[in-house]
C-alpha cells in the first residue's frame, strides 16, 4: 500500500518539494505513513482475532472432532517487529528511487 501510494502520488510529492518541503521532511512523512499502515493493520488483525476467532473456532470445533480452538495473539506480536521494520524501510527505499530524478523531471513526467 505504501509503495503504491508513493508511486501514484509522485506529482503531489514533487509539488510539496517544489514549494519548500525538504527531503528529510518528506521522508519523515512517508515513514510515519508506513508506520500508520502497520499499526492500523495490527489493530485490525487483533480485533478480528478477538471477535471472529471464537466464532470461527467454535464452529470449526463443532465440525471437526480433532479441532480445539485456543486464542493466541503471540504470532501477531512476534511478526510486529518485522512489519515495523518494513513500515520504515519500504517508504525510504521507494523514496530513494523516486528522488533520483529532479523535482522538475518528476513534475514533467506526471503531466504526460
Amino acid at each position: 500500500a505504501v509503495l503504491t501510494g508513493i508511486l501514484t502520488r509522485k506529482r503531489e510529492l514533487a509539488v510539496l518539494q517544489s514549494v519548500g518541503m525538504t527531503g528529510k521532511q518528506l521522508k519523515t512523512m512517508l515513514v510515519f505513513e508506513g508506520l500508520y499502515y502497520t499499526l492500523l493493520s495490527l489493530l485490525v488483525s487483533l480485533v478480528m482475532t478477538v471477535v471472529l476467532g471464537p466464532l470461527v473456532g467454535g464452529a470449526a470445533g463443532d465440525i471437526f472432532w480433532f479441532f480445539t480452538y485456543r486464542l493466541t495473539v503471540t504470532p501477531i506480536l512476534l511478526v510486529l517487529p518485522v512489519f515495523l521494520a518494513l513500515g520504515i524501510a519500504a517508504p525510504l527505499l521507494v523514496y530513494r528511487s523516486v528522488a533520483r530524478h529532479t523535482i522538475v523531471e518528476r513534475l514533467r513526467e506526471a503531466e504526460t
